[in-house]
């Protein structure tokens, strides 16, 4: 006898995750199929919406990290086109523990990002405000995303 199948496509979801099909008279359904097909249709379906739980899981953690990250170079970036009338003295962090300070000239006008990649890019301050904006737009529309799929997945 074939596989069963318990889910159906759904539009409306982003992710295209399927929705479970509500079984309405469940005498009819168990007649029309084994207990063994059913069991094994149903525990292949709860297997794939794990996986996907834990996926979306990890993608929303690792965006709720990035956005405060994206708000901490916007507010240095303000910082640093307002300090423009005499040299600022500053604290920075090199890597998670370690902070050291800088002297910033005050005819400063581009700032360097870490895009990620091995790749940095030099950007005025408006151009980089510009990005780190867009960016943390996109960071809470996809956090957003996220947590209704998940809610989508639970229900």
């Amino acid at each position: 006898m074939g596989k069963l199948e318990v889910t159906i496509a759904n539009a409306n979801n982003p992710k295209k995750i399927p929705e479970m099909i509500f079984v309405e008279d469940i005498e009819e359904y168990v007649l029309k199929h084994t207990a063994e097909t059913i069991m094994e249709s149903l525990q292949d379906a709860y297997s794939k919406y794990k996986y996907l739980e834990m996926h979306i899981t990890r993608q929303k953690d690792n965006m709720a990290m990035k956005i405060p990250e994206i708000e901490r170079a916007l507010e240095i970036i303000k910082q640093l086109g307002c300090a423009k009338e005499a040299e600022t003295e500053v604290d920075y962090m090199v890597c998670d523990t370690i902070y050291s300070k800088a002297t910033i000239a005050k005819d400063i006008e581009k700032v360097n990002l870490w895009l990620g990649a091995n790749t940095m890019v030099e950007f005025t301050f408006q151009e980089a405000n510009n990005l780190l904006t867009k960016n943390l737009l996109n960071a809470q529309n996809n956090l957003s995303t996220f947590e209704t799929d998940l809610s989508f997945l639970k229900d």
